[in-house]
């Protein structure tokens, strides 16, 4: 008896961390026009967005068919018991109800889906808690993980540093006026999650400086913090820093004091994987954007 454990590309598990676990990926498509991509497996993140600054067709994505669910549950069902698929949040994307669909039709029980409720790392750093849980608790029951899924859920939280408002205007997120008035203002619009898992605006800071420091005292401002990364759409200096900045916090001890916070009680002291946003997160976000995700509870009152 054991469980096997499904995601879908969104989630932007880096890959090494997808192949340690022996996680599953259901790959999202990817369309510039007539041509469909699947993520991960026709193309990868940097060769996506040299072709979003470069192409003139603006790309789409789509959830993974009923169908794409069926073949990867069969199979996984030859070598597991049972399934436990979880994905990014139904209010953004079909892919939840692909999996469920295809659940029901051959899953006779045995495949649970969930709904986190959230996109990119913000449900990617779900996914590896509790593949690591189930690692280390091989015996662990379907309703364990179905628990500890859903209480990671709730305290997972994403936020996202546009360097730019073009591509969310070219995707119809934003209007062309307030893209302009956004442009001229030099604004650098900070998206995130919120608790129905819809990607709502945060915070409208006027430079990739002050956007940053937003995002890190965001994940200050939480306690018990049980993950956390840094992501990127393309490589530059502005995720470099946050990256070394939050990293940096391993070396330091709870209660000391470092020089660019007022303290470190609240931060998280452990690995901060770096990740690269794929096209659901990145084609709105834009080149040079920057994110923060992690699992953490808000302070009491």
């Amino acid at each position: 008896m054991s469980i096997g454990i499904i995601c879908d590309s969104a989630s932007d598990i880096p890959q090494a961390y997808t192949k340690k676990l022996g996680l599953v990926e259901v790959p999202i498509n990817i369309n510039f026009g007539d041509k469909v991509l699947k993520e991960n497996v026709d193309i990868n993140g940097d060769d996506y967005y040299k072709k979003l600054v470069s192409s003139d067709i603006f790309p789409t994505t789509s959830q993974p068919s009923p169908g794409d669910f069926e073949k990867i549950y069969s199979s996984e069902l030859k070598k597991h018991s049972e399934l436990l698929s979880i994905h990014i949040s139904s209010k953004v994307s079909g892919t939840y109800s692909s999996a469920i669909q295809a659940a029901e039709k051959i899953g006779k029980g045995k495949i649970t889906v969930i709904d986190s409720k959230s996109v990119s790392m913000g449900v990617g750093l779900v996914i590896i808690s509790v593949a690591n849980h189930l690692k280390a608790n091989k015996s662990a029951k379907m309703s364990d993980l179905v628990k500890l899924t859903n209480e990671l859920s709730k305290k997972s939280k994403i936020l996202v540093a546009c360097e730019t408002v073009e591509y969310m205007k070219r995707g119809g997120r934003i209007s062309a006026g307030a893209a302009f008035f956004g442009g001229l203002m030099n604004v650098k619009p900070v998206i995130g999650n919120n608790d129905e898992g819809e990607v709502v605006s945060i915070a409208r800071p006027r430079s990739m400086v002050k956007a940053l420091s937003f995002l890190r005292m965001e994940a200050e401002r939480h306690t018990n913090h049980q993950g956390m990364a840094v992501m990127q759409t393309t490589e530059s200096f502005d995720s470099r820093a946050l990256y070394n900045s939050l990293s940096g916090n391993e070396a330091i001890k709870p209660g000391k004091k470092s020089k660019d916070a007022a303290s470190t009680d609240n931060m998280y002291v452990g690995e901060v994987i770096k990740a690269q946003f794929g096209p659901a997160v990145g084609t709105h976000a834009g080149p040079g954007a920057v994110g923060i995700a992690f699992i953490g509870e808000l302070p009491k009152k």
